[in-house]
This record gives C-alpha cells, sequence and structure tokens, in this order.
C-alpha cells in the first residue's frame, strides 16, 4: 500500500496582486545611462513586485531598474520567476521591487486574513 501523499501548504502572498496594464522602462541594473532601455507593459503588479512581458531572455536573479515612462521614478528590481515558454507578446517575466515599496504610488486591497 502506497503512502498517501501530502498536498502543500499554499503559500501566502505579502500582498494583493491586481491586474494592470503601466508603461514601464526596464533596462540593466547599475549600467550607463547612456544604455538601452527597453518599453514594456506590466501585465500584474502587487506591492512588492509584478509580472511583465519582455522581449529580451533575462534569467531569474538578474537585477534590473525599472522606469516609469511619465516620470523619472526608478527602482531596483530582482527577476524571481520567468516564463518556461515565451508567448506571442514575448517572455513573461515575475520581479520583485529591492528597495522602494512605495514605487507604483497605489493603494492595493487588503489581503482576506
Amino acid at each position: 500500500m502506497s503512502k498517501p501523499q501530502s498536498s502543500p501548504k499554499p503559500s501566502r502572498r505579502r500582498s494583493a496582486r491586481i491586474l494592470l496594464r503601466l508603461p514601464l522602462l526596464i533596462g540593466e541594473f547599475g549600467a550607463s545611462s547612456s544604455s538601452e532601455w527597453e518599453s514594456v507593459e506590466t501585465v500584474m503588479l502587487s506591492l512588492h513586485g509584478g509580472m511583465l512581458r519582455t522581449r529580451q531572455d533575462i534569467a531569474v536573479d538578474t537585477s534590473i531598474e525599472i522606469r516609469m515612462r511619465s516620470k523619472e521614478r526608478t527602482a531596483h528590481a530582482r527577476i524571481v520567476w520567468k516564463s518556461s515558454k515565451p508567448t506571442p507578446h514575448g517572455i513573461e517575466l515575475g520581479f520583485e521591487i529591492m528597495d522602494d515599496p512605495s514605487f507604483w504610488e497605489i493603494s492595493f486591497p487588503s489581503e482576506p486574513r
């Protein structure tokens, strides 16, 4: 008789997610100001990060800089997840904001407890 498999506990998120297309620019963290920035849009946001689509194949754990197109606000972020297959719109990347939790200037809904 085989042992029943226990299901893993669901992970708790630090903040709620919202679906929002927000125009951003992304670039290599710490690169010179003359380095090239890619114009992207977010797919989903949370207080601590989000998901975007890009044409670049950026590895997990890579540091990037994100900039709001309409403002001169920038933040340091780290890639924490990458889709296994590109979509017709690009590669999906999950990122975590490392230095400025108020970067989005958005009020996020409370998580139900």
